[in-house]
């Protein structure tokens, strides 16, 4: 029996109420995700993708609507709350660790629950070696050294293994590899859907790659103008291509879906 793990209930998010800038980001959202969905976001700049997630995580409270994980309201909860049970990544690979600190010391604070409390034993560095180990990126010989030296690809590698230390209930991925050169992209990628599928963890993955929206996950929607136009999975999204995605776009808002960093594959 499936488990629905977030249920997001007609939400609405208006910037700038009664001024000139007035606008609305969100507009009468809804969407379920069971547990273990994997579901990719595409959609043209301003479609409300980031908002989502702010809304989300609680960077900001919605208008209106309700936002529930795994049965429990969060809707008015304080961000660091929701930290507890939700990971995120950002397009930028300078967010998301300490770059003063080393590499396993960032893994501590991200594998402790008392913070600084204690220090790294040698049961902590042998696990964080073995983690280490399974993102191919070297980094498990690499220790000591400073986050900060590391590569783009690295640094969201890592990332990802500490948002993921303690599996959260959702982890969302906001264009995570859209700073990256191509082929660093597809090796944080394939860190990603093995990190996912092995932990269960239900997540959400903002893209800007048409092709890796439809090559990650079981699901795929695309957003225009704060709403979801579109939500293909199973059967339907195993027959779609590229064009076929950007023809249902078309079709659908009788526009064309621009976006200046939007890559076709």
């Amino acid at each position: 029996m499936s488990q629905t793990m977030l249920s997001i209930r007609n939400i609405c998010k208006t910037f700038g109420i009664g001024t000139v800038n007035e606008k609305v980001a969100v507009e009468n959202l809804s969407l379920e995700a069971e547990k273990g969905d994997f579901i990719t976001i595409i959609g043209s700049n301003g479609a409300g993708k980031s908002t989502l997630f702010n809304a989300i995580s609680g960077v900001f409270l919605v208008d209106s609507g309700q936002i529930l994980l795994d049965g429990k309201d969060i809707t008015d909860m304080p961000e660091h709350r929701r930290a507890r049970s939700i990971g995120r990544l950002m397009q930028d690979p300078m967010t998301g660790t300490a770059p003063k600190m080393s590499i396993e010391e960032n893994l501590f604070l991200a594998s402790s629950q008392k913070g600084w409390l204690g220090s790294i034993s040698k049961e902590d560095r042998k696990e964080f070696r073995e983690k280490l180990a399974l993102l191919g990126m070297g980094l498990e010989d690499r220790m000591e050294s400073p986050v900060g030296l590391l590569s783009g690809g690295q640094r969201q590698a890592l990332t990802l293994l500490m948002a993921t230390y303690h599996p959260p209930k959702l982890l969302l991925l906001d264009e995570h590899t859209a700073a990256l050169d191509p082929a660093t992209a597809e090796k944080v990628l394939a860190i990603t859907k093995n990190t996912v599928a092995e932990n269960e963890i239900t997540c959400l993955m903002i893209t800007h790659n048409m092709q890796s929206a439809l090559d990650m996950g079981n699901r795929t929607i695309m957003m225009d103008g704060g709403r979801i136009i579109y939500d293909a999975s199973g059967e339907e999204r195993d027959k779609l291509t590229v064009d076929s995605l950007l023809n249902k776009f078309q079709e659908v808002t009788g526009g064309v879906l621009d976006n200046d960093r939007m890559r076709l594959g």
